[in-house]
């Protein structure tokens, strides 16, 4: 029978026009299409050519559809791409919300790769990269800690697996830079002589340094880091051989680097580690790390063998100070980009699934406008277009889809990473190598032309399937239950996947928020903060130290609105390290074996500017000056785990002499106990912390903290003025609240919180249209059917339940689904979150409650359009 008709339907073409012998249906299509380009103002004649195009005539046909290749090819791909664009222009609403859709998921998931590829992809931006280590100290109480330069002098000398062995301070120091005006403060760094040719950095202008650079007892020379020398000394290529005055030091300039190693120390200016002097010769003065090129064919494994090698031989030469100490290699990519790569996976796979879900909607609104271009397949089938060649003509519109949004994407992408850079940590490693790079560029080609595939291709291969027969026997009569069935199962997976990403961001958020309200052990509020360096060559005394500072913290304390004043050697959560070896009177050590805590040098304000409780004995005080007994306070994590069935008033505490090398016989008594501050991170423990008075102690750069109740610049400024009164010759840097400080300890876990919440709101977003979308369609194609149980004895109520019904069977689908599936992501996601579990069945509920509501609106809106059928109006068209 349909064998008979299409053979009837093609005799109609056998004549030039295709208006002789047209049955109803197709004169009916034929006549809209005259109708409409002659009302445009196409001369008739031209309007009966364009018709019997869009129709086609029998050899045209034929024509179109037959297998072709070379020119042939692209003329068939031309006239699809043409035809493609001429049906999008006709229906300007679904392009324009699948256009927005997928711009959405392609410019979301191209904005994160941006990130991924600068910061974990791409090669490290030295050459080699692959053979570059990074080196650190390691002993019973961990590996993390750091490197005696005596040590790496003796590593350096029995070295046969590194082609360079260098290295450089933990952390970069201040100094003060004199110049014209008031003096500024920048970073600087010791280094070994080999560090820039470990790293095959050259030098702009001028040489590296050389091992004779080493031999002195304090550095001579200079090399300028690139951003300084253009931004301080206007790139000036004669600057080679000039001297700057750092810290009171003449340093002479001997090169200027052609790039910052910013990733591994933020120096701006750097100096050879000076050997000769008596610092540099004490085997427990661990503050350096150690940086290797390995030789060619050199395995990790290799190298760490022959560093454990080398330790032997130290340790059996210097028992007292080196019993168990050696070395520990890791990739120099691992330690650096490690860290963080966890978090940049997770919310790249969150990104990911959004745009599975905005392909999800895509499909959709394929299939609802296959629905509505049923007949005109069924057309095209009938006059022998393949199965093939429709599947292509549909794949070819999702693909201009797919490009056109793709290519939105990318202009949301380029905004997007501008936006992700502002708002990522200033820790995150490569922040300033974030951009949108060719691979980038290629990976939103590449991810355009697989959402095509991936939201175009059911719905073209459903589509092809249309049979002319067919085609009339359901017009007018809804959706397929195939269609249905297909449309409701891509809701169901939107559901799923939303539910996924909104449980994930939860948890994130819940876990962010306990974060942030962890008791740091002091008052951040009204707190302001800078850096202050004294250079040695002019504090180089206890005495001129403790002088200093108390008149500074006087003059501080009498500021407008101050409340409190002090300083501090390392201000907590500012990244800033310090520990001390020592021994505890009374107490059994072996050879090399100590005691090791934080340790801070401080003055009297501290204490009232921080808010630490005092919880026993006393604080430090500005009698406690170099030439009265040393004294030391300890926190209560100190006591308990040094001293837990002691009293602490009154111990002794010995520390190394200097220059005696493993001698611990300087006695210090503690005097008071305070309460614990977290230093590291607030999800960290709180470690076992010491204050000295640095009226006591040789310190050269501390951290001023005032309590004030005047606004944070008016106590900023009031400093600066206060200080260049004091001493013209010195400046504060890096001026910002306690507050502030806190928030970029916690930058970390709020950018990944916050993007992974940003995207799964998005994802409900997205979810709950495709469900109103399915839902609404579905009600528009029973009208027919609704007006008719209506006619029958309906109730609108029976009507709205009927259509909830569906919804929310598949929503209910969608929570069970979602479930599991944030079930099985809760085992990644549980490294990151603190005091929270992945299984937190408050966030489940929660999450799973906001989900159903959301979707039960997304329902109840074409339901209540269902209730308003006119059974008259509906059957009309029956």
């Amino acid at each position: 029978m349909l064998t008979d008709l299409r053979l009837r339907l093609r005799s109609l073409f056998r004549k030039d026009t295709v208006e002789s012998g047209l049955n109803d249906e197709l004169r009916f299509h034929f006549d809209e299409q005259v109708e409409k380009l002659t009302a445009s103002g196409v001369p008739l004649d031209e309007a009966r050519r364009r018709a019997r195009l869009a129709i086609g005539t029998r050899d045209q046909i034929h024509e179109e559809f037959r297998d072709a290749s070379g020119v042939r090819f692209l003329e068939i791909l031309m006239q699809d791409l043409h035809f493609a664009f001429r049906m999008l222009r006709k229906s300007p609403g679904f392009t324009a919300v699948a256009i927005l859709t997928l711009a959405l998921g392609i410019g979301a998931n191209t904005a994160i790769f941006s990130v991924l590829d600068a910061v974990v992809l791409r090669p490290l931006p030295f050459p080699s990269p692959s053979r570059l280590v990074h080196l650190t100290g390691k002993f019973s109480m961990g590996d993390q800690a750091g490197i005696s330069p005596p040590d790496y002098v003796d590593y350096r000398a029995a070295n046969h697996t590194f082609e360079q062995l260098a290295v450089l301070n933990y952390e970069p120091g201040i100094s003060n830079l004199a110049g014209q005006g008031k003096p500024e403060q920048v970073t600087d760094s010791l280094a070994s002589w080999n560090l820039f040719d470990a790293l095959a950095i050259a030098p702009a202008v001028g040489r590296n340094f050389v091992p004779s650079d080493e031999q002195s007892t304090t550095p001579q020379v200079a090399i300028l880091g690139n951003s300084i020398w253009r931004s301080h000394f206007a790139a000036d290529p004669k600057i080679i051989g000039k001297s700057i005055v750092l810290d009171g030091r003449t340093l002479t300039v001997v090169g200027v680097l052609s790039s910052d190693p910013s990733i591994l120390n933020k120096a701006q200016i750097w100096m050879p580690l000076p050997l000769l002097n008596k610092g540099m010769n004490v085997r427990v003065a661990h503050f350096l790390v150690g940086v290797g090129k390995l030789k060619s064919g050199v395995s990790l494994e290799q190298a760490q063998a022959d560093l454990d090698s080398d330790a032997a031989v130290i340790d059996a030469k210097f028992p007292d100070t080196n019993k168990g100490w050696g070395l520990k290699i890791r990739s120099l990519s691992t330690v650096l980009i490690g860290p963080v790569q966890t978090q940049i996976y997770l919310i790249f796979g969150a990104v990911g699934l959004l745009l599975v879900i905005a392909c999800a909607n895509v499909a959709n609104l394929l299939f609802a406008r296959g629905e509505a271009r049923h007949r005109e397949l069924a057309v095209r089938s009938a006059l022998g277009a393949s199965r093939k060649r429709i599947v292509q003509q549909m794949l070819t519109e999702s693909i201009v889809l797919a490009c056109t949004g793709g290519a939105v994407g990318l202009l949301a992408a380029v905004w997007g990473v501008t936006v992700l850079r502002a708002l990522a940590p200033p820790d995150l490693p490569r922040l300033n190598e974030i951009y949108v790079s060719g691979t980038v560029l290629a990976f939103t080609a590449g991810i355009s032309v697989l959402t095509a595939v991936l939201f175009g291709l059911a719905p073209a291969l459903r589509s092809s399937r249309t049979h002319f027969g067919d085609a009339l026997k359901q017009a007018g009569r809804g959706m397929q239950a195939g269609r249905k069935t297909l449309a409701g199962a891509l809701v169901v997976g939107q559901i799923a996947i939303s539910l996924g990403l909104l449980v994930g961001g939860g948890l994130l958020l819940e876990s962010f928020w306990r974060l942030i309200h962890v008791n740091p052990g002091f008052q951040p509020r009204n707190v302001v903060t800078a850096k202050l360096d004294l250079p040695r060559s002019i504090y180089n005394t206890s005495a001129k130290i403790g002088a200093f500072m108390q008149q500074f913290e006087e003059r501080a304390a009498a500021l407008p609105g101050v409340q409190a004043a002090g300083a501090v050697s390392e201000l907590p959560l500012s990244g800033e390290l310090g520990d001390d070896l020592f021994h505890i009177d009374g107490h059994v050590y072996g050879p090399s074996q100590f005691e090791d805590a934080e340790i801070r040098q401080t003055t009297p304000g501290y204490l009232k500017a921080m808010g630490i409780p005092l919880v026993s004995g006393r604080w430090i005080q500005w009698s406690d000056t170099a030439g009265t007994p040393l004294v030391i306070v300890v926190d209560q994590a100190f006591v308990k785990r040094y001293l837990p069935n002691e009293n602490p008033l009154g111990k002794r505490l010995f520390f190394l002499a200097p220059g005696s090398g493993s001698a611990f016989t300087v006695a210090t008594t503690i005097v008071g106990v305070v309460g614990n501050v977290s230093h590291d991170s607030l999800d960290a423990p709180q470690r076992p912390e010491m204050y000295t008075p640095a009226s006591q102690q040789l310190v050269d750069q501390m951290d001023v903290v005032v309590r004030s109740a005047a606004s944070p610049g008016a106590t900023a400024k009031g400093l600066q003025d206060m200080l260049y009164k004091l001493d013209k010759n010195q400046a504060l840097s890096s001026l910002r609240t306690m507050q502030d400080v806190i928030a970029q300890s916690t930058s970390q876990p709020r950018f990944s919180s916050l993007l992974v919440a940003i995207f799964a709101a998005l994802a409900l977003g997205l979810a709950a249209v495709g469900l109103y979308g399915v839902i609404a369609y579905s009600v528009s194609q029973r009208t027919n059917e609704i007006g008719i149980r209506m006619a029958l004895g309906a109730s609108p109520k029976n009507v709205l339940q009927m259509v909830l019904r569906g919804g929310m069977k598949l929503s209910v689908i969608g929570l069970a689904l979602g479930m599991i599936l944030a079930l099985s992501l809760g085992r990644y996601l549980q490294s990151l979150l603190f005091e929270v579990r992945a299984t937190d069945a408050l966030t489940l509920v929660g999450v799973s409650v906001l989900l159903l509501a959301v979707t039960f609106i997304a329902c109840y809106v074409p339901a209540r359009r269902a209730m308003k059928v006119d059974p008259i109006v509906a059957l009309r068209y029956e």
